[in-house]
């Protein structure tokens, strides 16, 4: 066995009423508010941090089941002068109901729906890193959803590794206004229990590599603009 990521705590007793709320989550379709913010930007590079750290390709991401997070967010708009500006935020865990609508505040801009992950680094440079992947885009509170899914169905068949380790991919579609729109994709690579324990795969033996020249590999690009 080997211990990669914990994220403490377990999953509550009654993991029955805790699925259930999950998947009218997904849904329907945020995280601690000390991790590191996540986005992706236009060009479909996940980003994070204030200085807009770029993640590694090929890095491994732990999402924790309990760190799912639905609501809305209020962006400002030209009416009140508060355009780009984000105006406010109610978000709760998705084991709660999400809030209605008729019940957010007044504010000075447009309320939209707002999906959160929490995330946990387990490979390459970043790892230990502790994010919150916002969005409230359709595309990203699709693979929300998705993802949101894919963790019920385990926990309803009675699985004990429930943390979904992935990979963050991307793809885009042409949009007749907008052009080149990207959405987010949590590629699924392995499974994990709440403790970071990972079952062992068999071992078998493989043939050894024939050697080859390394090619240098390329800068890592650490930072970029907001975009």
């Amino acid at each position: 066995m080997s211990k990669e990521v914990s994220f403490g705590g377990g999953l509550p007793a009654n993991v029955s009423d805790m699925a259930q709320a999950l998947a009218k989550s997904a849904g329907a379709a945020g995280s601690a508010g000390s991790d590191s913010y996540m986005k992706m930007d236009r060009t479909g590079a996940f980003l994070y941090g204030v200085e807009n750290t770029e993640v590694e390709e090929g890095s491994l991401w732990a999402v924790n089941p309990m760190g799912f997070k639905h609501g809305w967010t209020c962006w400002g708009n030209e009416e009140h002068g508060t355009e780009g500006k984000n105006m406010g935020e109610v978000m709760v865990p998705s084991t709660q109901p999400m809030p209605l609508e008729e019940d957010l505040p007044n504010a000075k801009g447009d309320w939209t729906k707002c999906v959160a992950i929490q995330l946990r680094c387990i490979s390459g440079e970043d790892e230990g890193t502790q994010v919150a992947f916002k969005t409230n885009s359709n595309g990203g509170r699709k693979a929300y959803a998705n993802l949101l899914q894919e963790i019920v169905t385990r926990i309803t068949s009675g699985e004990t590794e429930v943390v979904p380790a992935v990979e963050l991919l991307s793809d885009s579609y042409k949009h007749s206004n907008y052009g080149k729109i990207f959405n987010p994709i949590f590629d699924i690579q392995k499974w994990m229990g709440m403790d970071g324990e990972q079952a062992e795969e068999p071992e078998t033996e493989a043939p050894e590599p024939e050697q080859e020249e390394e090619a240098p590999k390329p800068a890592r690009r650490r930072s970029r603009k907001a975009s």
